[in-house]
Formats: C-alpha cells, structure tokens, sequence
C-alpha cells in the first residue's frame, strides 16, 4: 500500500445509518473515542492527524450496506514526540502510546467461504491499516508495505462489527515494523469489567498480522502520484 495525499480528518464511511447508529451509540465505540480524544488533549499533533479514506478499494468500491457497511475514522493514540522526532526506536516502553483503532462493519457480500468474510479482504484491510500507523512514524509521511505475515486464528463470521488495532513495534531508519489484530465486537454482549480488556481479548480475537512497511528513497515520487490522483478526482 501507499499514502496518498492528506485530507482533513475522515470521520469515516457510512453505508446503511442504521449501522452508524448502531455503534456510535454503543459503550465499546465511546470508550475508544473517548481514549482519543482524551490522548489528543495533551498530544496536540496527534489530534491533528488528517487522512483521507484511500485507496479507492476500500473506500469506495467494496462500501455498501452488504459490503463495508460502515468503516469509522481511525482513532489515534500517538504521542507526539513520535510525529515529529523520527528516531529510530527499538521498542515501545510502558507508557508510551503509538496504536490506532479502526470500527468496521463487514457484510454478507464480502464473503469468501460461506457466511465468512474474504480471507483476503482482512489482509487488504490490515496491510493499508497498518501502514497508516507506520507512515505516522516517518517524517514524509508516506511508505509502502515490503512484507506482510497473517495469521487467521478464528473465522471472521460475516454481519458483524470488527475493531481492527494498530500498533508500531519498531523504527530503524526507512524502515517500521507495525502489528495488527482484528477483533470480533459484539454490541450484544454483556460487558463486566474492562471494555478494553473485553474487546481485546484473546477470545475476541480473529486475525493478526505483521507489517514492515518502506519509507522509499523514491519518497518524492510518491507525493507526485498522489497530486495527480487528487487533481484526477477534482
């Protein structure tokens, strides 16, 4: 994947308001936004992260109520030092913040195996997600992935709401490494305790994956592609 040109922050896609009023209204999504928001007060570049819903695979062409029927806007806890110092960094250290949340809503007609979503759709999903975190971490802002490992642990059952977390592992040089995990959300549930905890448990869990993604020595040739992609759209 690469990063296309930004855009003032998404506050996501929605294809059904049914499903919007589903989820933002629900504890799971306000706790996670309320984190963010929260992160955003004391990390000022943070809460101005701006991206726009690209490429136009998921952005676009699999939206639909049966489809993508509604993806939130990323919700980023990044701590500034990390969007503005570009060091190299072997690990993070406790307290440090470096994760994004994502909210989809995965419908019937993305399906691989019957009643469960495309293999490869949760990888397209997790490869541009993770890029997203790991292209925060370079001073361009922009990169391409150079591999991908995945692990399907559980099937991802269609008609259901998933978080997708990101998180930065490491940075040396042009070079990031992120993880990501696809969580099954359960508006249903009975939550008793820690709706983090809950959420993210091992339970929960359906998908993970490793990232290393490139910030190219061709970087320039990058920002010249996504200029051109914008004026095609204006």
């Amino acid at each position: 994947m690469t990063q296309s040109e930004t855009a003032p922050k998404s506050a996501g896609v929605v294809a059904d308001e049914q499903y919007a009023g589903q989820l933002y209204s629900h504890k799971i999504y306000q706790y996670y936004q309320a984190l963010a928001e929260k992160h955003a007060v004391v990390n000022k570049k943070c809460g101005d992260i701006s991206e726009s819903i690209w490429p136009n695979l998921t952005g676009d062409t699999l939206i639909g109520p049966d489809k993508i029927g509604l993806r939130s806007g990323s919700l980023y806890l990044i701590d500034d030092k990390f969007l503005t110092t570009f060091e190299d960094v072997e690990e993070l250290v406790e307290g440090e913040n470096n994760v994004g949340y994502t909210f989809f809503r995965l419908g019937s007609k993305i399906s691989g195996h019957p009643k469960i979503v495309h293999g490869g759709l949760l990888a397209t999903l997790l490869d541009e997600l993770t890029c997203r975190v790991a292209f925060q971490n370079f001073h361009s802002k922009k990169g391409v992935t150079a591999n991908l490992n995945i692990k399907y642990l559980k099937p991802c059952f269609v008609n259901l709401y998933v978080l997708i977390k990101c998180t930065f592992v490491n940075k040396k040089g042009r070079k990031c490494i992120t993880k990501g995990q696809v969580y099954r959300v359960d508006l249903d549930a009975e939550i008793d305790g820690d709706i983090a905890e809950f959420v993210e448990s091992k339970e929960n869990l359906l998908t993970e994956a490793e990232c290393l993604v490139i910030e190219p020595k061709w970087v320039e040739d990058l920002h010249n592609q996504a200029k051109e992609a914008v004026a095609a759209r204006s």
